[in-house]
């Protein structure tokens, strides 16, 4: 508001200054002069935010200016600020088009009702002033709309950083308890089996109550050092540095159907074709994939064996786990909606691959996996291998 109170004020003392200016030399302001002037001034102040009828007024007060005998010059501060509003607060189509009307119409009326030639300096310099007025008025407009849209695309894109960062952290912090709740529920369930046969038989027989001791210790230390492993990649720069011990791989399923042998359940791991070198994801979520597999029947099914089959092809690695027997707690739900049935068909997914689950048509339940397989050599030696542990 004080803005504009100053930019009317000096409309109107320059306004009043240029009444006093002929092209035959200075003069007296005639009252008309004067009652323009303030009509003007107040033109401005109360249409400030309606360009558009700012300026059809302030041309009509012009040609009327004129018709009473007034010179063009006293006007021409009104017109420039009305077409330079007009040029700022309005689209290009509509300030140009409303420019010319304007140019027309008092340039007209200075040739009905002033003496000199048409053409004269008088009039070429007003038409020259509302041309620059209307040119200052677009450019300002055009200066404004870019830095607008520079500020939202910085907005937008500062947003799209927030988002992005969070959806990363959602799908870290997914990633971190599918891992925890990979290692814990295998570990304990294994703790916790070899738990159950050393109170069966501990009592008479001391020797296989030491040997049940020693793998209990065995599967706690494992699980200690993948916990540890797990929460130190999460430590900051300058903390112990985590385990450097290789994430686990479908290499490892040997010693991981040992682990499940000395919990009672005897784990054949058979491979066919010859294998295939994997992405380290697909490595890693396979194995977890046939950890979590064995722990389900480890937990819920009334049996004692279980078999893994790896079969590998120029592309797909399938990955089968099955047993006899349909785990109690997954009995009544078909695809499962337990949180190990959802870890595996997450990493499958992760891993580029796809998931079948469910219980078998001659009874037994299983996990079918397909992965997909890098482009690497071929291992040799691998085909048809079966290992049978328990």
């Amino acid at each position: 508001m004080v803005k504009e109170i100053r930019l009317v004020g000096c409309v109107v003392v320059l306004s009043l200054a240029l009444a006093f200016f002929t092209p035959m030399g200075l003069r007296r302001p005639s009252l008309l002069d004067i009652g323009v002037v303030v009509l003007a001034g107040a033109i401005l102040m109360g249409l400030a935010h309606r360009p558009m009828i700012q300026l059809v007024v302030a041309s009509a007060l012009a040609v009327l200016h004129q018709a009473g005998g007034g010179s063009i010059i006293v006007t021409m501060p009104t017109l420039i600020v009305a077409l330079y509003a007009c040029g700022v607060r309005t689209d290009r189509r509509a300030a140009w088009t409303a420019t010319a009307l304007s140019t027309v119409v008092v340039a007209g009326s200075a040739a009905v009702f002033q003496h000199g030639p048409i053409l004269g300096p008088t009039r070429l310099g007003a038409i020259t002033w509302i041309g620059l007025a209307a040119a200052l008025g677009d450019s300002v407009r055009n200066r404004r709309a870019y830095v607008s849209a520079l500020e939202e695309r910085a907005d937008r894109a500062e947003r799209t950083r927030e988002e992005e960062a969070a959806r990363r952290v959602a799908e870290e912090r997914v990633r971190i308890a599918r891992e925890l709740h990979d290692v814990v529920a295998h570990e304990l369930t294994l703790i916790n089996a070899q738990a159950g046969i050393g109170a069966h038989v501990g009592r008479g027989d001391s020797v296989q109550m030491a040997e049940l001791l020693v793998a209990i210790r065995e599967s706690s230390r494992g699980a200690l050092d993948e916990l540890r492993l797990i929460v130190g990649l999460l430590g900051q720069a300058g903390e112990v540095s985590a385990p450097r011990e290789p994430a686990p791989g479908l290499e490892m399923l040997d010693e991981l159907a040992k682990s499940f042998a000395r919990a009672g359940l005897r784990v054949d791991v058979v491979r066919e074709g010859d294998q295939q070198k994997l992405s380290s994801a697909a490595d890693v979520n396979g194995y977890r994939i046939v950890q979590e597999a064995l722990t389900n029947v480890s937990k819920h099914a009334r049996t004692d064996h279980a078999t893994v089959k790896l079969a590998y092809s120029h592309d797909t690695l399938r990955i089968t786990i099955e047993n006899q027997e349909a785990p109690t707690a997954l009995q009544n739900r078909g695809q499962g909606s337990g949180r190990g049935l959802i870890g595996i068909r997450e990493r499958a997914t992760a891993a580029g691959g796809s998931t079948a689950i469910g219980p078998k048509s001659g009874g037994g339940f299983v996990v079918d996996v397909r992965l997909p397989v890098g482009r690497g050599r071929a291992t040799e030696g691998t085909s048809g291998r079966k290992v049978s542990v328990g």
